[in-house]
C-alpha cells in the first residue's frame, strides 16, 4: 500500500505546483457587500415606513423606530455609519438588494419561504403576530376563519405584503382588493372600515393604533387567535455571508445586553404588541 501511495502524493504535489494563482479567493467566499461597507465604513440602507419598526416625520423627515435604532446602534459598535439611500416598496426591496443598490433594508422583515430563495435574513430582534380584522359589528367570521375562502368575500392586501401572502396560501378562492406598494400598511384597515373590503391581516400594533385614532371602525377577528408568528429581521443580499456574519455579531451584542428591548419598549405604544428576544442580562 505504501509503494503506491507515495507517488500518490508527489503526483497530486505536482498538480498543485502547476495550478495558476490567480491571487483570488473562490466564489464562494467573496462577499463585495462587505468588502465595499468595510472599506467606506458605510452601510447603504433602504427603507419602507412602517411604524413603529421605521417611521419617517412627514414634516421633518426625521428617522426613528425599533429597527432604526437598533440598526443604527449595530453600526456605531462596529465604528460604521448608515446612509439611507432609497425608499423602498414590498414588492421592490429584494430587488434593491440583489442589483447592489442598498446593502440591507432597514425596516424589519417578516421571513417567508418564498423571501428566503432571494435574500438572506439576519438574526430577529423581536416578534410579530397577525391576526384578521374586520368592520365593527361583522362577526361572519368569528370562531370559524375557514369562511374567509370564499368567492364572496373580499381581503384587503398590498403588493408583497403579508397580507396578500397569507391570502394566497389560505383564502385562494377570495377576491383581492390590491393597494399599491405605496399606500400605507394601515390603509388596509381603511379599506375595511369604508366597506371596500371584507377583511384584512396584520400585526395587532398597526391595528390598535388605528382603532385608538378611529373608534368603532374595526375589530379583531374573535376566536381565532394569530394566522401567523414572524420574527422581524433585516434583509441583505442572498449569499453575502462576511457582511451577514458582521451584522449577526453586532445585532446579537445588543440583544444578549438587553437593549433591544429597552428600545422596543421606547416604541411600543400598546402593551403585548410585540414578543420579545430573551438576553442574559433580563
Amino acid at each position: 500500500m505504501k509503494r503506491f501511495l507515495f507517488p500518490f502524493l508527489i503526483l497530486m504535489g505536482a498538480l498543485v505546483a502547476c495550478t495558476p494563482n490567480t491571487g483570488k479567493q473562490s466564489s464562494g467566499f467573496n462577499d463585495p457587500v462587505f468588502d465595499r461597507v468595510t472599506k467606506t465604513r458605510v452601510i447603504r440602507a433602504g427603507y419602507i415606513p412602517y411604524p413603529p419598526s421605521f417611521i419617517v416625520d412627514p414634516n421633518t423627515k426625521e428617522m426613528s423606530g425599533i429597527s432604526h435604532d437598533i440598526l443604527m446602534k449595530a453600526a456605531e459598535n462596529l465604528g460604521w455609519e448608515v446612509e439611507f439611500v432609497e425608499e423602498l416598496g414590498w414588492g421592490s426591496m429584494i430587488e434593491a438588494v440583489d442589483s447592489g443598490r442598498v446593502d440591507i433594508v432597514a425596516t424589519s422583515i417578516w421571513p417567508t419561504a418564498a423571501r428566503g430563495k432571494k435574500a438572506d435574513f439576519l438574526t430577529p430582534t423581536f416578534y410579530s403576530n397577525v391576526k384578521a380584522y374586520v368592520r365593527d359589528g361583522d362577526i361572519r367570521f368569528d370562531s370559524n376563519i375557514k369562511l374567509v375562502n370564499s368567492s364572496d368575500v373580499k381581503i384587503a392586501v398590498m403588493d408583497g405584503e403579508m397580507a396578500g401572502i397569507i391570502s394566497d396560501a389560505d383564502f385562494p378562492n377570495a377576491q383581492q382588493v390590491s393597494l399599491t406598494q405605496i399606500s400605507g400598511v394601515s390603509e388596509l384597515l381603511l379599506e375595511i372600515a369604508t366597506k371596500k373590503s371584507d377583511i384584512t391581516f396584520t400585526e395587532p400594533s398597526i391595528a390598535l393604533e388605528y382603532m385608538a385614532k378611529n373608534p368603532g371602525t374595526i375589530r379583531e377577528v374573535q376566536g381565532v387567535g394569530a394566522l401567523r408568528l414572524f420574527p422581524n429581521s433585516f434583509l441583505v443580499k442572498k449569499g453575502s455571508f462576511n457582511f451577514q456574519n458582521t451584522m449577526n455579531i453586532a445585532i446579537e451584542e445588543i440583544i444578549n445586553s438587553g437593549q433591544a428591548n429597552r428600545i422596543i419598549d421606547q416604541y411600543e405604544a400598546y402593551s403585548g404588541s410585540f414578543g420579545r428576544t430573551k438576553s442574559p442580562a433580563e
